[in-house]
């Protein structure tokens, strides 16, 4: 399956040019709906009780900092995004947080080549970054690799919901809301433009599972999110 068209350098160049102001633009236009997913996954990772976790695509760092930031037991983290712009910003940010207690370590790299050993991680997060990898599959096997036996990856995505009065009020959101928005909050309409082209093509939760059993992982779970605006699917890592 085809599942990104666009040129990864282009998408790079588009999150680099609004990284110091992706944060404030995703509350906008999810209207502020965004921070209840996360707390859904930041969650997940926390009821796992592990160590050592990796936050591919990681942005700005609000699902990894949001993990660590409430948590008095100490983390080792790693913060991979393609986007150095992102990754700059995501230091900024845990400088203002008290976050000495953790280790961190930030990652210029490709979610589909991950920088770290096998068998090295418990818990791998990736939200609403999937989408924009060239191969989803690729990366779910990166991430199973470098996942310790018994670790979980979990994925928080924007979906479309399966509602069809949900669905159309959704759709008409993205086409209209989101690029003017994107135009008024940011200085390129371009990227909120491609996030909501990218919503509308990519690939349903039920493939995206697929993906994940492809890659090896099991007990393969599914939380829909308000309506199915969201969902987080999860896969654990069982070798023999």
């Amino acid at each position: 399956m085809e599942y990104q068209k666009e040129n990864p350098e282009t998408i790079k160049a588009m999150f680099g040019s609004i990284a110091k102001q992706y944060d404030r633009t995703n509350g906008a236009l999810s209207l502020q709906l965004h921070r209840r997913w996360n707390r859904s996954l930041i969650k997940k990772v926390q009821n796992a009780h592990c160590n050592k976790i990796l936050d591919l695509c990681c942005g700005t760092g609000e699902i990894a900092f949001g993990i660590l930031k409430n948590s008095e037991k100490p983390y080792e983290a790693f913060l991979l995004d393609f986007c150095p712009e992102m990754l700059s910003y995501a230091k900024q940010k845990a400088n203002w947080l008290d976050l000495k207690r953790h280790q961190l370590h930030y990652l210029q790299a490709d979610a589909q080549q991950i920088p770290l050993s096998s068998d090295s991680v418990d818990y791998v997060t990736i939200a609403y970054g999937i989408r924009n990898i060239k191969d989803p599959l690729k990366c779910a096997k990166e991430s199973f690799r470098v996942l310790r036996n018994g670790g979980v990856i979990s994925i928080l995505e924007l979906t479309q919901p399966e509602n069809v009065l949900l669905r159309l009020g959704h759709t008409l959101y993205l086409k209209t809301v989101v690029p003017l928005l994107g135009k008024l909050l940011t200085s390129n309409r371009d990227a909120y433009s491609y996030l909501q082209n990218s919503i509308k093509t990519f690939v349903p939760p039920k493939d995206l599972e697929k993906v994940l059993q492809l890659s090896g992982f099991q007990h393969i779970s599914r939380q829909s999110l308000t309506g199915g605006i969201a969902t987080i699917i999860s896969g654990t890592k069982h070798r023999v």
